[in-house]
């Protein structure tokens, strides 16, 4: 898998993608509105939550519940506590895109973005001509035994 594909193959059912969108939020945070962060938290600690309490570790001294996900009840609980979530995650996770598509607006000249946003700032999907701009790193790899991906950015 590469980076690349992550928006292709992400699931949105997947607590762990609730939980990543923690990330994208707190490297956004001082341009985005705090209320979107916190009901980014609310999200991530909700799936860490279900996550935890799915996995085979004893977290009940901390107050998680145990989803025995080796059972049948404990699967269509799991996929019934994903699905609600999923619903409510939907719309932060549209608020977070929109959030990110500004923040791109502001960051990047339009030369730079290739189109991808039209003037009124609506995102277009990139213009037909040219793909949208693709940051260097988005781009990076990183090889066993060499350098990390950040360096691998630097020329020399």
């Amino acid at each position: 898998l590469e980076r690349m594909d992550q928006l292709r193959l992400e699931q949105k059912g997947c607590v762990h993608a609730h939980m990543d969108l923690l990330k994208i939020a707190l490297k956004l945070q001082g341009f985005v509105d705090s209320k979107l962060v916190g009901d980014v938290l609310e999200v991530a600690l909700k799936a860490r939550t279900l996550d935890v309490e799915a996995s085979p570790y004893d977290a009940t001294g901390y107050g998680a519940g145990i989803v025995p996900i080796e059972t049948n009840e404990g699967r269509k609980e799991y996929r019934e506590r994903q699905i609600l979530l999923m619903q409510e995650a939907e719309p932060v996770r549209e608020r977070l895109a929109d959030a990110y598509d500004g923040f791109m607006r502001l960051a990047f000249e339009e030369e730079l973005l290739g189109g991808h946003f039209s003037s009124d700032g609506s995102s277009t999907g990139g213009g037909s001509n040219s793909p949208p701009y693709v940051a260097p790193e988005r781009l990076a790899k990183a090889q066993p035994g060499g350098l990390p991906w950040r360096k691998n950015l630097i020329e020399s």
